[in-house]
């Protein structure tokens, strides 16, 4: 199965549990070649002691778009890992759902490139990211 047909069978629940998404509750929404957009309806589990979404939150549903845009891509077998990541946040969000659309901007033999861009349920802009990620050979799944 290629990495594109592995991601959109996790769309549908059919994929590799993903213990990450489980736990914030995000789900994979969209995926097409060097694109995935990344879902989540904020609860207050989300909220920090001000009231807000954690930016942590905000930037691993941003993380994971772009990982899994580079994946669409990459050959049978490869996987990555991020080196770097830069994240601005433009405002804050409380409540809704929001939706991480990672796109691939370059891929070298071993550095591998991306965006995100983080929308409210408004189609306003939360947060930009960028990530330089590494290609690496993907670990075999140990049986649960």
């Amino acid at each position: 199965m290629t990495n594109l047909e592995s991601l959109r069978r996790g769309m549908v629940g059919q994929g590799p549990r993903a213990g990450w998404r489980e736990t914030l509750g995000a789900r994979i929404a969209e995926v097409e070649p060097g694109r995935v957009v990344v879902e989540l309806d904020v609860h207050a589990g989300h909220r920090h002691g001000g009231g807000v979404v954690q930016g942590g939150v905000i930037t691993q549903i941003a993380d994971a778009a772009m990982g899994m845009s580079l994946m669409t891509l990459q050959e049978d077998g490869q996987a990555n890992i991020t080196i770097e990541l830069k994240i601005n946040f433009i405002r804050p969000v409380t409540e809704g759902r929001l939706r991480a659309t990672g796109r691939v901007v370059e891929m070298r033999s071993t550095l591998l490139f991306s965006e995100a861009d983080v929308l409210d349920d408004r189609e306003r802009l939360v947060a930009r990211a960028s990530s330089t990620c590494m290609a690496i050979q993907r670990p075999q799944r140990q049986p649960a």
